[in-house]
């Protein structure tokens, strides 16, 4: 009975040993839990901040980024200044506001739609290919009219996947919170059309002559196409291409049931039925279409007035017109010439004067920015300059023999070849061989990279087209190339606007502000000192300035263009004269021209001092006279 007990005793204390174990085990265990409930919590809670913080940076980001204003009360003004913040043009009715779809047939409204996005009242505002768009990074507007309206609310354009993402939300909020009549309107009234005008009730007064309600089917679908694509549809610039995406346009109209199909044909035209209202300005019309321009990229649709700060200098642009109107009329068009472009800039690229053509007209390009004509003598100069750089001598002797390079044998204007002749030599006599010879000599590729890092935009032949003046280029490439020199051998910017801001808050941050970029120097200073020589052998004399200048003419396009370019230490001034119609003419770059350059320079350095060019292409020279642009003394900061 003893054993018994003590086994019943030892039993109950292993229990009461187990039993303890249990709950010291239970204890640590509940703490384990409850340590990880708090870390979890802990975890959640900070993922939610870290959401919530998100959610509301983008939403703050989103919102400080939009520009939901609309002014029903009138179209807001562009004003235009001069380098010196005088006005020069006030520009009004570019921007609709007044878009009501009351007032539009529900008709008409199809067509943007079609046009558009079909499905635009069956869908949420946003596609799959608007969501694979947040992670490529695609540049442009999203797919659906909705995308495309949440871009325009932005108050300044980028592109990215944070933009995106940003576009894709406010799409959505749209959605949500609009009805899509009211988005509808929207995208009729702050849709980019070109040639700075935004939405239909501009577009459809400037282009028909009429309030919008009265659109035909056509002429709305032509609207619809400018909408697409401004520069390509531009129904004034390209009359065919655009009727037939407005004809296509029409087609769609029946293939998605929105009218009859059988009425698509009746309304179809094989040219847009324009009735074009421009007013004249006090500026050149080719200067206000090209600030358009650049404001409508730079601030996009707004409900503000505009101040547009340029370079142009009205006593200069008006000298220039007047010169050109003059000249054109008395020794031009006799000659054949019926259009004049010239460009005037500053050694740093700034723009002080600009003609596009004789007469402005809507229907015509600008032909110093727009149009490329060929240049002959005028681009072989940025071979000349590739080769000064590796050897800034002159005189050195270069081949003068028709060998081919790349498949092309040289032909010389005057037909003579001396097998050897001087650099110097062979810019005076403007050969082809000397050019190709170089090309060959440090590399084809390498001298077409160098022409475009100078300043030539215009698109250039693999082969040698490119460096004996074939391939056709524009009045402003002419001009950057040769303002080389006078920039210190730095590409010049070229520009025509120095700031824009909105005019009824002078105290804000300009919504654009010029910033002169640092430029790698593309001309050494020997190079430079012996460009001068080249450009002193090819100088008439009797193309007398009050000051040191330099300038030569040329006839290209077998005596379809005319050109003279030539610069003193302050303005770089490029002409040129021709006709639309590409015709053979009797005007001279080095007579004609010379003599509209020349009347033109000598006025507008009235009050400028006179300088050498050579210490003016100088910076250090330059910036130890104190005064970093030569323009105008004391306005730096201003022009």
């Amino acid at each position: 009975m003893a054993d018994e007990d003590e086994d019943e005793e030892h039993s109950g204390g292993q229990s009461a040993a187990q039993s303890a174990m249990r709950r010291i085990a239970d204890k640590e265990l509940r703490s384990i839990r409850r340590r990880i409930r708090r870390r979890r919590s802990l975890l959640i809670g900070l993922c939610v901040s870290i959401i919530a913080l998100a959610v509301f940076g983008v939403s703050y980001s989103i919102q400080s980024n939009l520009d939901l204003s609309r002014n029903m009360i009138r179209s807001p003004e562009v004003r235009i200044l001069g380098y010196d913040g005088a006005l020069l043009e006030t520009i009004g009715g570019r921007y609709s506001q007044d878009v009501s779809l009351t007032t539009l047939p529900e008709r008409v409204q199809n067509v943007f739609v079609a046009a558009a996005d079909p499905g635009f009242y069956d869908h949420m505002g946003v596609s799959g290919a608007d969501f694979a768009r947040i992670f490529s990074g695609t540049a442009g507007s999203g797919s659906t009219i909705t995308m495309k309206v949440a871009r325009s609310f932005f108050k300044n354009k980028a592109n990215g996947p944070g933009r995106h993402l940003q576009e894709f939300l406010v799409a959505l909020w749209l959605e949500w919170s609009f009805n899509k009549k009211t988005i509808l309107r929207s995208y009729l009234e702050r849709s980019y059309m070109g040639r700075g005008i935004f939405g239909i009730t501009a577009a459809a007064r400037i282009w028909y002559g009429g309030p919008y309600e009265r659109m035909t089917l056509h002429q709305t679908a032509v609207l619809a196409a400018a909408m697409s694509d401004p520069e390509k549809f531009d129904p004034l610039y390209n009359p065919s291409e655009t009727a037939a995406e407005a004809n296509e346009i029409l087609a769609k109209l029946g293939r998605y049931k929105f009218i009859e199909a059988n009425r698509v044909s009746a309304l179809t035209l094989v040219s847009p039925k324009l009735d074009v209202q421009y007013e004249e300005n006090v500026l050149s019309g080719y200067v206000v279409d090209m600030v358009l321009e650049e404001v409508a990229d730079i601030v996009g649709y707004s409900s503000r007035d505009i101040d547009v700060v340029t370079s142009i200098d009205l006593k200069v642009q008006n000298l220039a017109q007047d010169v050109v109107r003059e000249v054109t009329n008395l020794r031009l068009k006799p000659r054949g010439a019926d259009e004049v472009g010239l460009i005037s800039i500053s050694p740093e690229g700034r723009i002080r004067a600009l003609i596009g053509g004789t007469d402005y007209s809507p229907f015509q390009r600008n032909r110093v920015t727009d149009v490329r004509h060929p240049a002959g003598r005028m681009v072989k100069i940025a071979t000349y300059y590739y080769a000064l750089n590796e050897n800034s001598d002159p005189a050195q002797w270069v081949r003068d023999n028709r060998m081919a390079v790349g498949g092309w044998r040289p032909i010389n204007p005057d037909r003579e070849y001396k097998g050897q002749i001087s650099l110097r030599e062979g810019f005076v006599r403007d050969v082809n061989t000397v050019p190709t010879n170089l090309a060959d000599h440090y590399g084809l590729l390498n001298v077409r990279q160098y022409a475009r890092d100078i300043g030539i935009t215009s698109p250039l032949s693999t082969d040698i087209r490119t460096v004996v003046g074939l391939d056709p280029v524009t009045v402003s490439d002419i001009a950057a190339i040769h303002a080389l020199p006078q920039n210190s051998g730095k590409p010049v910017q070229m520009t025509l606007i120095n700031k824009v801001s909105f005019s009824d808050d002078n105290d804000a941050e300009p919504v654009y502000q010029r910033v002169d970029t640092t430029q790698l120097k593309r001309l050494t200073d020997e190079a430079i000192q012996a460009s001068y020589v080249l450009y002193a052998s090819v100088t008439d004399p009797q193309v007398r300035l009050d000051r040191p200048f330099a300038g030569y003419g040329t006839v290209a396009g077998g005596g379809t263009d005319a050109w003279y370019v030539g610069f003193s230490s302050d303005l770089i001034t490029a002409v040129w004269a021709g006709n639309d119609k590409r015709q053979r003419m009797d005007v001279r770059g080095d007579v004609e021209l010379a003599s509209l350059w020349r009347l033109f320079m000598l006025d507008a350095h009235d009050g400028l001092p006179i300088r050498s060019m050579v210490r003016a292409s100088s910076q250090r020279r330059r910036d130890g006279d104190g005064v970093k642009d030569l323009w105008k003394l004391g306005l730096n900061d201003k022009n």
